[in-house]
């Protein structure tokens, strides 16, 4: 009654080899994207493009502050004046930050004038801060850029 199955005859090996192939393509189609992709994203890095710094003049450097009987210096900051006196001055890539102590806030533009101009020649930028004596915290700042001038800031109490 039941007989064996009997397998089906076998077509010829090109069918069966089709799939085969065909999936042994999509693969390696799919791998080279892949690859492909990878090494594109390998290109790109996290770190911003170098820039350069802007050009610093090198003939001549900011010296160590001298103190105010020194006497006034040829293109170095003015350390005192009547009714100030510079705490700490620093100068590092063209950039000169001071701190000074004074009770005149309403003439910090005046001052800070004082202080920058000698060594403007040779800065990018100068920050003056000013406390008033005694006090940790500054109570006004003058910015000064070649480009902006001299920016004056109060500090809220």
């Amino acid at each position: 009654m039941n007989a064996p199955a009997k397998p089906d005859p076998q077509p010829s090996g090109r069918p069966r080899r089709l799939p085969r192939l065909a999936a042994t393509g999509v693969t390696v189609a799919t791998l080279g994207a892949l690859a492909a992709a990878a090494i594109q994203v390998g290109r790109f890095s996290t770190d911003p493009p170098a820039v350069d710094a802007p050009a610093l003049p090198r003939s001549a450097t900011l010296q160590v502050p001298a103190p105010p009987s020194a006497g006034p210096r040829p293109g170095q900051p003015a350390m005192g004046g009547p009714g100030w006196r510079v705490i700490s001055a620093n100068s590092v890539s063209g950039v000169l930050m001071v701190i000074l102590e004074t009770e005149r806030l309403d003439d910090m533009t005046a001052i800070a004038r004082e202080v920058v101009t000698p060594a403007a020649a040779q800065l990018l930028e100068a920050l003056v801060y000013f406390h008033l004596p005694g006090a940790s915290r500054a109570s006004g700042r003058v910015q000064w850029t070649p480009d902006h001038g001299y920016i004056p800031l109060t500090f809220a109490e």
